[in-house]
């Protein structure tokens, strides 16, 4: 299995409808960290594939979805933890 890499997602996106298609697609692949915030461990076959069903559900004219490979220590400060590498997915 290729390795995975750790990707934080956040999105902007106004209509409501478009917004839930695309956390409920992100919900599959990683963890819901803050409310239009994702963090995904991912190989590069599965972030191909996210990105084609993402590229299927947002208006790329209005809507935003910014992937941020993550390289180095996270550091998180306050309550929230740091999503961990599931041994599988849910698709």
């Amino acid at each position: 299995m290729p390795a995975e890499r750790l990707y934080t997602i956040a999105y902007d996106i106004p209509d409501d409808g478009r917004r839930v298609k695309v956390a409920n697609t992100l919900k599959s692949f990683g963890e819901r960290v803050q409310l239009s915030v994702f963090e995904c461990w991912l190989s590069p076959a599965q972030l191909a594939e996210l990105k084609r069903l993402l590229r299927k559900k947002v208006d790329l004219t209005q809507d935003s979805v910014r992937i941020y490979p993550v390289g180095g220590t996270v550091e998180v400060l306050g309550t929230a933890r740091l999503s961990e590498n599931p041994d599988y997915l849910i698709l």
